[in-house]
């Protein structure tokens, strides 16, 4: 049975994929929801990804979607939306957002509502495939940003347990250099662009990218981090602030320095 900290095995060879992200795609085929309401990023916003995706995307590719696949609540609901996902082309990889209700444990998510060959759910969790190793796990608002709830504390600390678990088993496993990428759905800096228990773990496993979603306002992106930092580079990924266009986080056009 899979485990709540597991790693799944791919093929480990030198990494030959181009790997893609994008995140909060808030799927609901299942039962349709106007979109639009959210602004004219918005509209017709399925379609557009669908184009996009299949404009750039490989069948050997990779796509991490870091949460807030879909509107579901239940198992059966979300069906259709992960069937829409399945069938574009390359292998996905998600961890679960805040709106995700649809996903009630790592197990039957992997087991039971994702197909097997191209599907992949991280949480707390490490993978490695084809010659990369990808960690994940939600994350969570942090004491210090602003919009914290005390009585969210323990969520806080098991999401930042996850986080140190997952990258913890990269650091494990690397054996040639491999690459590692962190997936996210809250963003690891606070609203207010200060460090956090989340930057602290990342900058003392310096994964090479991290991504993230969740953030959807204007003034939001100003302040988040989509550059380098402490040796990683972040990318914001959220759909609408991509435009609804994937964007490619590996390889890298400039890696980061290792100083």
């Amino acid at each position: 049975m899979l485990r709540f900290h597991t790693c799944l095995f791919g093929n480990t060879n030198p990494v030959t994929s181009t790997v893609w992200a994008i995140s909060d795609t808030h799927l609901s085929f299942a039962r349709p929801r106007d979109q639009a309401r959210f602004g004219e990023r918005w509209i017709a916003h399925t379609g557009r990804i669908y184009a996009a995706w299949q404009e750039r995307v490989r069948p050997d590719d990779i796509v991490l979607l870091p949460g807030d696949l879909s509107w579901a609540h239940s198992p059966q609901k979300v069906q259709p939306d992960i069937d829409w996902i399945a069938s574009l082309p390359g292998r996905k990889v998600l961890v679960r957002g805040n709106h995700d209700f649809w996903w009630k444990r790592l197990s039957q998510v992997q087991e039971e509502l994702f197909p097997r060959d191209n599907m992949y759910a991280l949480q707390g969790s490490c993978l490695a495939l084809d010659g990369l190793l990808i960690c994940g796990t939600m994350g969570h608002i942090a004491p210090n940003d602003p919009y914290f709830q005390k009585h969210k504390y323990k969520s806080y600390q098991r999401e930042l347990a996850w986080l140190r678990t997952s990258l913890q088993e990269a650091s494990r496993l690397r054996s040639n250099s491999e690459p590692v990428l962190l997936m996210l759905h809250y963003p690891p800096y606070t609203s207010d662009g200060q460090p956090s228990g989340f930057t602290e773990v990342i900058q003392a496993h310096r994964p090479d990218v991290c991504v993230y979603g969740h953030l959807h306002l204007e003034d939001e992106w100003r302040t988040a981090a989509d550059g380098v930092r402490g040796g990683t580079r972040y990318h914001l990924v959220a759909c609408d602030y991509l435009n609804m266009v994937p964007r490619q986080v590996w390889p890298l056009a400039d890696p980061p320095q290792s100083g």
